[in-house]
């Protein structure tokens, strides 16, 4: 049977500068018709990631491929099987797969790196797949705090972009793990919700004059372990007031991705706090995830961790939700529901 579709396709690449919603463009073309091993997916939820920016640029030597301009937006969905030619999915299956930014999705599509899985019967709300329990989101958050950051009780955490989808359960987990956690916010409003709502200890605003001087009152021998998602200048303050020897954790470099020039680290706090830096993305602990994902079900089952999400909704709702990931209108995980 053949299909007609929608979809979000990139207009120009952006090398540079800020993502906006008329980079993207909705266009409509027809599906072949399915090979074996193929499925036809109806996207339920779209995870929205930082991860896409590198792929917008143009520009080679990003760890995913590059968005051919024209061509659908691939990324992150839980979707529904509609039409099925693979050997171990049926129609009405809900998968996590990647799927194209459309109406109706051919899996595999160009560039395919995750197969599709059906949903942990664990789980029952499609986005939790994507946020909470999702390799980009809770996974991230338990293997960066405990297989990398090796936080332990007693400990002062710092952990920017805090109300963010990784941030907000990162400093959660390190709460639970018996640390006292700092996050670092922009609003006010996200700095009450952490305090009041998930627990941190303290929330700071990243962009004050005196971060280094507040971040000294509540940690006077300096923070051990900081779990990084921007870089810049923020995190050079934190590395600069870190007790002796510490660990940072860099998962995420959001306050480079729409400037010219990457940044610049001054190593002088490096060498004088005997920091260790390390460059994280969770599929370096593969034998760690299975747990962590028992981990993480346990915790929102028993209220221990409590997931945040943003939730914009339709296919036309994409290129403006992923403009507004970067923009920080994000509270947790940003997702897009297709009713």
């Amino acid at each position: 049977m053949s299909h007609t579709t929608r979809f979000v396709s990139l207009n120009r690449h952006i090398p540079t500068g800020r993502i906006e919603p008329d980079h993207f463009t909705i266009q409509t073309k027809n599906l072949p018709n399915l090979t074996n091993g193929q499925l036809l997916l109806r996207p339920i939820v779209f995870s929205l990631d930082a991860t896409l920016r590198g792929q917008l640029t143009g520009q080679e030597g990003y760890f995913l491929p590059q968005i051919p301009l024209g061509e659908a937006i691939t990324g992150i969905a839980v979707s529904e099987v509609v039409e099925s030619r693979h050997p171990n999915l049926q129609p009405g299956d809900r998968v996590l797969s990647q799927a194209e930014w459309a109406d109706l999705s051919v899996w595999p599509p160009r560039d395919s790196w995750l197969d599709p899985t059906p949903l942990d019967p664990r789980i029952d709300k499609p986005s939790h797949a994507l946020g909470v329990f999702g390799l980009l989101g809770g996974l991230t958050a338990h293997t960066g705090i405990i297989e990398a950051g090796q936080v332990r009780a007693g400990e002062t955490v710092v952990v920017s972009a805090a109300a963010g989808n990784v941030g907000s359960l990162a400093g959660q987990i390190a709460r639970i793990r018996g640390a006292r956690v700092i996050g670092l916010a922009g609003s006010q409003q996200k700095r009450a919700l952490l305090t009041e709502r998930l627990g941190f200890d303290a929330a700071l605003d990243y962009r004050a004059p005196d971060l280094a001087e507040q971040l000294r009152a509540f940690a006077p021998a300096g923070p051990d372990l900081y779990f990084d998602a921007v870089g810049g200048e923020v995190s050079q303050t934190v590395m600069g007031i870190m007790r002796r020897p510490a660990r940072v954790i860099v998962c995420g470099l959001i306050s480079t991705y729409d400037h010219d020039t990457a940044w610049t680290i001054d190593i002088r706090p490096i060498y004088g706090n005997g920091l260790t830096l390390q460059g994280f993305t969770p599929l370096q602990f593969p034998d760690a995830l299975p747990a962590a994902l028992d981990d993480l079900v346990d915790w929102v089952r028993d209220g221990a961790l409590i997931p945040l999400e943003t939730e914009r909704r339709g296919l036309d709702a994409l290129p403006g939700a992923i403009s507004g990931l970067f923009r920080g209108e994000n509270i947790g995980k940003m997702i897009v529901t297709v009713p």
